[in-house]
């Protein structure tokens, strides 16, 4: 499996590049409250080893945070503001 840089492909795809670039956008993406919403159930469905998925993927190995996200998809309130974001990004 290879390993690629989070940041890099997000900064490779136009919408992400785009929203990266627009600080009032992103500021106002992180506030909202799907990602306040999206960050207490991964901290409840990540508990321990939301730290050490963040840091495989940070650097490269996005396996165990794809894991976390699996399971905010099958939860109905993360699906919602997972819909509810990808809504706002345009997706």
């Amino acid at each position: 499996m290879s390993k690629q840089d989070p940041l890099k492909a997000l900064k490779q795809d136009p919408q992400g590049a785009a929203l990266l670039g627009d600080k009032q956008a992103l500021a106002a993406l992180l506030q909202s409250d799907e990602a306040k919403t999206l960050a207490q159930l991964l901290q409840s469905v990540g508990g321990d080893g939301l730290k050490a998925a963040a840091q495989s993927a940070a650097a490269g190995d996005g396996a165990a945070l794809s894991q976390l996200v699996k399971k905010l998809q099958s939860d109905p309130r993360g699906a919602k503001a997972m819909a509810s974001m990808d809504k706002k990004l345009g997706h």
